[in-house]
């Protein structure tokens, strides 16, 4: 990655999101560019606002985003810039995003707005349907490097593009890779439990053996050996929020489009929903 870009709203939350992409840029020797974008649709098409009103807002937000870069290392600044466009902030970004070729989005905990996300989604929702570059959603004021992640995989194309996004972010960090599968048949035929764990069992198995073959495939050896599989059987949310829960990842890694039809729904949900809640950073790639 040699390209990343940060989003910023000017909140002091927006600390955690320069922090974190300092530390990345540091890392990987990128490039930054800070981001701020003045959403104008509540005054473009009001006849009462100036343009000199827009002109203002956006000196003002350059004045304020000046201030956060201003704490970026001189080696990052050398590398980068700062940016205050005007516009829809998803669609704003994703311009700004092919204009600069960025490799990666760095993007904060959205601000809750109840009545305009139920009709419009939030801005971080939009992004992952319109941004074919992964998302780095950071939730915790963290800078040292990501040594523990989980990585949920379905074997799609997404997952596999979501999990070589990790690797690159987290080059010494040890990855559990979590694959969820429904019990075969559950509650619709009834089965001897021993006959149910054996056939569990046999499906682990098989799953294990699918993940080495599809990691073989495109991954460096010496990223398959930090790679540890965990076969979860239940229903893809609870096992995922069941795993967070219990090995407590500094990263979350996860992709927005599942390999089948009911799994790119599902998959795209469960994102969203992780995203709503953030118990850790998040990453999500197409």
């Amino acid at each position: 990655m040699k390209t990343l870009l940060a989003a910023i709203d000017l909140e002091q939350e927006s600390l955690l999101v320069v922090k974190r992409a300092v530390e990345l840029a540091v890392r990987l020797k990128a490039s930054l560019h800070l981001v701020h974008v003045v959403d104008d649709t509540l005054t473009l098409y009001e006849p009462m606002v100036e343009i000199s009103v827009r002109h203002r807002l956006k000196q003002a937000a350059e004045l304020a985003l000046e201030g956060f870069f201003e704490l970026v290392p001189d080696e990052v600044k050398a590398r980068g810039g700062c940016h205050v466009l005007l516009g829809k902030p998803y669609q704003t970004l994703g311009k700004k995003v092919e204009e600069l070729k960025a490799d990666l989005l760095i993007v904060g905990r959205h601000h809750i707005e109840p009545l305009r996300d139920l009709f419009v989604g939030t801005t971080a929702e939009r992004l992952l349907r319109h941004c074919d570059i992964p998302l780095l959603m950071v939730s915790t004021d963290a800078t040292e490097r990501y040594e523990h992640v989980l990585a949920a995989t379905d074997f799609s194309r997404s997952s596999h593009h979501a999990l070589q996004a990790a690797l690159w972010l987290a080059p010494q960090a040890k990855i559990r890779l979590v694959h969820v599968f429904a019990p075969p048949f559950s509650g619709f035929v009834h089965h001897d439990q021993q006959d149910l764990d054996d056939m569990i069992g046999l499906q682990q198995e098989r799953i294990r053996k699918e993940i080495k073959t599809e990691m073989a495939h495109f991954l460096a050896e010496e990223d398959q050996s930090r790679i540890r599989p965990d076969i979860m059987t239940g229903g893809v949310q609870d096992c995922l929020t069941n795993a967070v829960e219990q090995h407590g990842p500094h990263l979350l890694v996860l992709g927005t489009h599942g390999r089948q039809g009911i799994g790119r729904l599902l998959i795209g949900s469960v994102a969203t929903s992780f995203l709503s809640t953030l118990p850790c950073d998040v990453l999500v790639a197409r």
